[in-house]
């Protein structure tokens, strides 16, 4: 009778060990299907951005962006470039030199840090309006067109049409310009 025991104890204990070699097997699976899962939504996720002022969603994926997403910063680069006053233009040029890409930045360096001597030492205010945003995405530059007003103890000396060429990457979903220069002209673009 001790015999009859014994063996459905070791018949018990070996199904117990299967069922739980069993619930392993499917829990590894279960984590395995999770992490590939986790990896996809991570790598494919889609960051929805509505700052105020922007006219539609701003979107980022990984570095692939909206047209809004860079007229948002041409916005804003501009501003920071072009409209200045002596008293704001060196931490301005501060805070867009903090947007360059690292191999343009020296160039950008000396030349933003040469205006703003410039400015400080006339006491020169400049406002720029833009009138159109035309950007290539293949060539990553974007031309900005616009009406620009030099003042000089609350005269006016200077105002005219400029044409500013930006040019930018994205990496990492962030924002580099790669340089900023005035277009000399050689023909209009009616491009919106």
């Amino acid at each position: 009778m001790k015999f009859d025991i014994f063996m459905n104890e070791k018949s018990n204990i070996a199904s117990e060990n299967r069922l739980l070699k069993f619930f392993v097997v499917v829990i590894g699976i279960a984590v395995l299907m999770s992490s590939i899962y986790s990896y996809h939504a991570l790598r494919y996720q889609k960051v929805i951005i509505i700052p105020p002022g922007a006219r539609d969603n701003i979107e980022v994926t990984g570095n692939i962006v909206n047209d809004e997403y860079v007229k948002a910063f041409t916005r804003y680069i501009i501003s920071l470039a072009f409209s200045y006053s002596p008293a704001t233009v060196r931490k301005q040029y501060d805070e867009l030199l903090a947007m360059f890409d690292s191999s343009s930045y020296p160039q950008g360096k000396t030349t933003f840090y040469n205006y703003a001597d410039n400015v400080e030492m006339t006491q020169t205010s400049s406002t720029f309006h833009i009138d159109k945003i035309w950007m290539d995405k293949k060539k990553k530059w974007i031309e900005v067109r616009g009406i620009e007003q030099h003042y000089m103890d609350d005269r006016k000396v200077k105002d005219g049409a400029k044409v500013y060429l930006i040019g930018y990457m994205i990496s990492d979903g962030r924002f580099r310009i790669t340089g900023i220069s005035e277009k000399h002209k050689k023909g209009n673009r009616d491009e919106d």
